[in-house]
């Protein structure tokens, strides 16, 4: 007689959690790529757009952390709380810094130097972010968590940023116009300021980022 056939599900779960904890990881280390990038970028052309993408993408980093912890093991829903409270103070503090940061540049005519590897940041931010968050928006589909999915959106949509410093970066070095650059950051500061308020909002409710 043929034995039955144990179920797999537990094991499928796992296997899911676990991809989806690595591709978390992976954006951390993207991220991390794109803050020290955009840092270094800063030092040398003085970009006020490169500065507040990498500082966007530090505080995004911390955000694929959390998700990694999240996918490994529930954590307690006041230290998640305290971590997503966390998350979204930081995009607010950089999403006010790109106002600040960007109008300070207008406001003094200050033409920050072109920055061909810039540009080259951006444009391979716009090709391999998407490709990251629909995979893990696919992931927590199948793990049936609608928590995790609507967190992969964040990632996702981080490339709405690269196409505004893309577009930036050539306004000022591709077409001339110095304001190119500092009017980019600007425009960053309410798509980073909604990251933040979507987590406050999301965390405050028992929503998106609550176990």
């Amino acid at each position: 007689m043929n034995p039955i056939p144990r179920s797999r599900e537990p094991d499928d779960a796992a296997l899911w959690r676990r991809r989806f904890r690595h591709m978390c990881l992976f954006a951390a280390f993207v991220h991390s790529l794109q803050f020290l990038s955009g840092g270094l970028l800063w030092t040398r052309a003085g970009s006020p757009i490169l500065l507040v993408f990498g500082l966007d993408a530090a505080v995004g980093a911390v955000r694929e952390v959390a998700m990694a912890v999240r996918a490994a093991r529930s954590p307690e829903r006041a230290a998640w709380g305290r971590t997503m409270a966390a998350v979204a103070a930081g995009y607010l503090l950089v999403g006010s810094a790109a106002m600040v940061l960007g109008a300070a540049f207008l406001w003094r005519r200050q033409a920050p130097a072109p920055s061909l590897l810039g540009v080259g940041l951006a444009a391979l931010s716009m090709l391999l972010i998407p490709i990251i968050g629909s995979y893990m928006k696919a992931l927590a589909m199948e793990l049936r968590d609608r928590e995790l999915a609507a967190a992969s959106v964040f990632t996702f949509g981080n490339s709405y940023l690269s196409m505004v410093l893309l577009i930036g970066l050539l306004v000022n070095g591709g077409r001339g116009y110095w304001w190119g650059d500092p009017l980019g950051a600007v425009v960053m500061c309410p798509f980073i300021a909604q990251k933040g308020v979507q987590v406050l909002s999301a965390n405050r409710t028992n929503g998106v980022f609550e176990s």
